[in-house]
């Protein structure tokens, strides 16, 4: 073998590394005629490629943490991001709105409820703790002492202190709980321990507002995972003298297990009075788990490149994900891209977390966090999330010989499949259903599932006026399936109570189509009487219902409903469009290929549902949730 001079050092593989190792020592010819796989050359071959291995990996993973995109680690995520100018969204305690009435023994001219009195709440079994998140002075009305919109906040309230020592460079005023509210933190600082005198703090989001005398503070998370509150250095900020007692303050919350929250009581005397009740106007919303690593490496880049200005939907979209807390989702589109154009307005839409509406706080949180970005010929507009409600109906062929669980059992194995399709891949602005992907999950939810036939219908919901003939136009923006120009009922209706031209009134009447016209209807035993036969119009390649001049007597529920089978299976939303599954909108129908002609009892959300299959080649257990 011709003498090798030199050692390829391209590759990175254990067994190419001793390869190349094994051939440089065979070249030479010290060793030309060494058998290295049978003498202990052989191991010291093994710890020199397992030590260049190690090498070459451990600098491999090191220059993937140095970037932004390719970094695994916590720590290295939030670093980066720190250049950019990002600080990761705390854990954030879900927030209620309610009534509280306080019935004195005596009749004081007013009563204080102070910022921190709590509350609790259970939530699947489990106790929280709420807390008011500012105080509130009632004044009696006809002797009745209550205050309304009242804020509750979920966590604990604790407050951490320091004294400051500015000899210490190493020095740090760490919240040391990770699931700190951060929303909810109050710094302040005390002179010194014989100095009472205290001034309060607030987060500095712009530099350029800040002098050597503006008491300000900025956060952090640490690499530890906590979250490191920092003071100026006497050029940006007031820096504190040794001495000074640092005062920390918020919530630990536990961020979105207490979204649903509605039913609450005093944990102690309000106000110093023990007979409180509590009204709830807005069940919890709003809870977040801390921000995740995924999250920060999407949010960061897009935060920086608005550069504290909202010009581009982008920069509206950043700026209320990062200055409002409790939303799991922002969409924001141009008035120009809008159903009905309407130039020089920007709309933004927002779901809360644990929710599917805007409260009127977090409208006006929405609207105050552009306004200091806001270019003046734009003006924003919120709304509410865009609902549309995916109704499932799903027979399941299964195997019983395959399984030892009920066919009930299975079933709610099949509904938790569904949920957790929702949670992972729906509720989100932009989020596709992709029927294959649920259908196939199905498939896999137990051993014994031989497939499924799943039926998608969809519905919306409008509240029409009862005392006024108003247009109304419910849009699906996905094409609804009509198989001819004589096809009817491609959309139905819930039922509602109608008048006539001649005055008739009919109690259950409803809206069906025919042909691309809606229409008035209701039933004289199985046969449809039109009550209209022009009540609107209904365009099926976009999903698009107008109905004209239309007012209901009355209606069932608190919305009318609308409901369509799509002619495609995979839904597309745009704008705020979003897609819901309920439990109640499941239907889970189970049939045996075995045929066992038992009889099965299965446990859902709504109570216990019998039923006994039937012949002897199958069985069939429809459950609905």
């Amino acid at each position: 073998m011709a003498e090798i001079t030199k050692l390829n050092i391209t590759e990175l593989d254990f067994d190419a590394i001793k390869g190349n190792l094994k051939d440089y020592f065979a070249s030479q010819s010290e060793f030309s005629d060494h058998d290295f796989e049978g003498s202990a050359i052989s191991v010291m071959l093994d710890v020199l490629s397992y030590n260049t291995y190690y090498n070459g990996y451990y600098i491999n993973m090191l220059a993937s943490e140095a970037f932004l995109d390719s970094a695994q680690l916590r720590d290295s995520v939030v670093a980066k991001a720190s250049m950019l100018g990002y600080t990761p969204r705390s854990s954030r305690g879900a927030k209620a709105n309610v009534a509280i009435t306080v019935t004195p023994g005596d009749s004081p001219a007013t009563i204080t409820i102070d910022k921190n009195t709590q509350f609790t709440s259970t939530v699947n079994g489990t106790s929280y703790i709420f807390c008011t998140s500012n105080s509130h002075t009632i004044t009696p009305a006809n002797g009745v002492y209550t205050a309304s919109g009242v804020e509750l906040t979920q966590g604990v309230p604790v407050t951490f202190r320091y004294t400051a020592n500015t000899a210490n460079t190493e020095q740090k005023f760490l919240l040391p709980n990770e699931n700190t509210d951060t929303d909810s933190l109050t710094v302040t600082i005390q002179e010194s321990a014989t100095d009472t005198n205290t001034a309060v703090y607030t987060l500095a989001t712009d530099i350029t507002t800040v002098n050597s005398t503006s008491n300000v503070y900025f956060l952090s998370e640490d690499t530890s995972g906590q979250f490191e509150v920092e003071f100026g250095d006497g050029v940006l900020g007031r820096k504190p003298i040794t001495g000074n007692i640092i005062l920390l303050s918020g919530l630990v919350t536990e961020g979105a297990d207490v979204n649903g929250a509605n039913t609450f009581s005093a944990s102690g005397t309000v106000g110093g009075y023990s007979t409180v009740s509590v009204a709830t106007s807005n069940a919890a919303a709003g809870g977040l788990n801390r921000e995740t690593v995924e999250s920060i490496k999407f949010n960061a880049p897009k935060t920086f490149e608005t550069q504290n200005r909202a010009v581009t939907t982008d920069d509206y979209k950043s700026i209320v994900e990062r200055e409002v807390s409790g939303l799991d989702s922002v969409s924001v589109w141009g008035g120009q891209d809008n159903e009905t154009p309407a130039f020089g307005k920007v709309f933004i839409s927002a779901k809360p977390a644990g929710a599917t509406s805007l409260s009127t706080s977090q409208i006006a949180l929405i609207k105050s966090a552009v306004s200091s970005y806001n270019v003046m010929s734009i003006t924003p507009e919120v709304v509410d999330p865009d609902i549309i409600d995916l109704i499932m109906s799903v027979t399941v062929k299964y195997d019983s010989r395959l399984t030892t669980l009920s066919s009930g059992a299975i079933a709610e194995k099949v509904v938790t499949t569904i949920n957790d399709y929702k949670d992972q891949n729906l509720l989100k602005f932009g989020s596709i259903f992709r029927y294959s992907t649920l259908s196939t999950r199905i498939d896999n939810t137990d051993t014994s599932i031989v497939n499924n036939l799943t039926t998608i219908t969809a519905k919306k919901g409008i509240v029409p006026s009862t005392t006024a003939n108003n247009t109304y136009t419910i849009s699906f923006n996905n094409p609804i399936f009509s198989e001819s120009t004589t096809y009817e009922g491609a959309v139905v209706s819930s039922a509602f109570s109608f008048t006539d031209a001649a005055g008739n009134t009919y109690n259950s009447a409803f809206f069906d189509d025919v042909n691309g016209t809606m229409r008035i209807y209701y039933l004289s035993g199985s046969t449809k009487v039109l009550l209209s036969n022009n009540a609107g119009t209904v365009t099926y390649s976009n999903g698009h219902i107008s109905l004209s001049s239309f007012r209901p007597n009355s209606f069932t529920g608190s919305e009318l409903e609308f409901t369509i089978k799509p002619s495609v299976n995979d839904l597309i939303p745009i704008r705020n469009q979003l897609f819901d599954i309920a439990n109640t909108n499941i239907t889970v129908t189970m049939q045996d290929d075995a045929g066992t002609g038992t009889t099965v009892t299965s446990t859902s959300a709504t109570g216990t549902v019998s039923s006994t299959t039937t012949g002897t080649t199958s069985g069939t257990l429809s459950t609905t949730y």
